[in-house]
């Protein structure tokens, strides 16, 4: 047998819910890194309409309580604020994350959570931004705090 022939007798004794989510790995896989990298994609996290981002929530990004994991969080708040830097800074500049600290308020649920990122202090080389994670109903379920390397394109 091939691998390819290993994956789709495996996938006869999938539940519905386990095919949803092997039919999101496969959209994650296939997606364009223009949009956004690979974990991001894989956890759920994409743009809403005004240009904020957001993760919907399932099992890519559950904990053992059905909750919105911890490390998905970090990565929605990080994705969120590097993105939200990026509109401020020359096209031609990176960021790059040089700590973030993340406070944990109360268990994500719901279809979605959202991200709200500021930037509280935009230097020559840093950035501090912080990003509240809200749910549907506006609660924040969590807040991060980090500071961001600019690195410029030397001509």
């Amino acid at each position: 047998m091939t691998a390819a022939s290993d994956i789709l007798k495996e996938m006869e004794n999938l539940s519905s819910e386990e095919l949803d989510q092997v039919s999101h790995v496969i959209k994650a896989l296939k997606g364009s890194k223009k949009e956004l990298h690979y974990t991001g994609r894989l956890l759920g996290i994409g743009f809403e309409e005004n240009g904020e981002m957001s993760m919907k929530l399932g099992m890519q990004n559950a904990n053992t309580y059905d909750v919105a994991q911890g490390g998905a969080l970090y990565t929605l708040a990080d994705v969120a604020i590097g993105f939200h830097i990026m509109t401020k800074i020359p096209k031609d500049s990176q960021v790059y994350t040089l700590e973030l600290k993340m406070n944990y308020i109360k268990p994500g649920k719901g279809e979605k959570l959202y991200a709200k990122p500021v930037i509280v202090h935009l230097g020559k080389s840093t950035v501090v931004s912080e990003c509240r994670i809200i749910d549907e109903m506006g609660q924040a379920v969590a807040i991060a705090l980090g500071t961001f390397f600019l690195k410029h394109r030397v001509c």
